[in-house]
């Protein structure tokens, strides 16, 4: 069940179409995991993924203190909790929290880094960014965070390469609504971000 509420997840994030339906079927999963077994982890880690993205950040967290509570060396579950984190306008403390996933997980899936990247692009780390997307063995995903961490280091250029890139794998991609659907808690992390992509030529 829980396995089934992440994939809902990913499509929704990786479609990038905002569908509501996606993120119902991802928390219906991830709730049945959570009634098939409530001493295990997964089932609440994925609620918590579900609520941060519907912007319910302090539920996002509580769910992912049971789940750590739970599993407090699940590399899958801290790397969750840092996730929410960030999203939640914490990137210092979203930082830590990926850097212990990647350490407890020396072969750590793609979604650290990319968790990893967002923190640093948050804290104005750029470079830092850009090296941790380069950690991910297929980085396409990360090709809007590394357009606009190109593009606060001035390369418009480079970042031009990632905004071409975005385009052919979503031709209808559109700044605008895209920015209402990234659940930054805090409207400075927003401004932010959509900066570096106006600055990539988004």
């Amino acid at each position: 069940m829980s396995g089934l509420a992440r994939s809902y997840f990913f499509e929704w994030l990786l479609t990038a179409r905002g569908d509501a339906e996606l993120l119902a079927l991802a928390e219906r999963h991830a709730r049945d995991a959570v009634v098939a077994d409530d001493t295990l982890a997964t089932g609440y880690r994925e609620l918590g993924v579900v609520k941060l993205y519907l912007r319910q950040f302090d539920e996002s967290m509580e769910y992912h203190d049971k789940a750590e509570a739970l599993s407090p060396q699940h590399a899958n579950v801290i790397a969750s909790y840092a996730d929410t984190l960030v999203q939640a306008s914490r990137p210092e403390g979203g930082l830590r929290k990926i850097q212990a996933a990647i350490d407890l997980n020396p072969i750590a899936p793609d979604e650290y880094f990319w968790t990893a990247a967002g923190a640093s692009y948050s804290l104005g780390q750029y470079e830092q960014a850009i090296a941790y997307i380069e950690r991910m063995r297929d980085p396409t995903p990360a090709d809007r965070l590394s357009a606009a961490s190109w593009g606060m280091l001035g390369n418009r250029k480079k970042a031009h390469q990632f905004v071409r890139k975005t385009f052919d794998v979503h031709p209808d991609f559109d700044l605008d609504k895209w920015m209402t659907i990234v659940p930054f808690r805090e409207e400075w992390q927003r401004v932010h971000y959509c900066e570096g992509l106006r600055k990539a030529g988004f």
